[in-house]
């Protein structure tokens, strides 16, 4: 499966233990798992302003650790331009809807925009 930034952002600042619980669920259930360059962009930019630099780079260095972080390469991003002009999403959004797209993964997102790949969620 793939992850979007919406998910990253749920299990890091949780305040509903069952629907953490049922998150970290889907992540073990999906080995290998895969994320954006994009989303480890969102998460570090997020954690840089809510908790500093040091939560941002153990944050983010964990990511790096536990998924096949999926670099936007020439491809990806003529799909994601397609995309954010098509259905009039942030740039953010439809780079990581291209990667997803690209390798046939269902994306674990609670995102409305994500309409061009199947979205799971808790």
């Amino acid at each position: 499966m793939f992850f979007d930034t919406r998910y990253f952002w749920a299990v890091l600042t949780a305040k509903d233990r069952e629907a953490t619980i049922k998150l970290k669920a889907l992540f073990d259930r999906s080995k290998p798992a895969y994320t954006s360059s994009v989303c480890l962009f969102e998460v570090y930019k997020l954690t840089l302003a809510s908790e500093g630099k040091d939560v941002a780079e153990l944050r983010t260095a964990t990511i790096e650790r536990d998924f096949q972080v999926v670099a936007v390469d020439a491809e990806i991003a003529r799909e994601g331009a397609v995309l954010a002009h098509r259905l009039q999403v942030p740039m953010a959004d439809a780079m990581i809807m291209a990667t997803a797209k690209r390798l046939h993964l269902a994306c674990v997102t609670d995102d409305p925009h994500f309409t061009e790949v199947k979205r799971v969620w808790v």
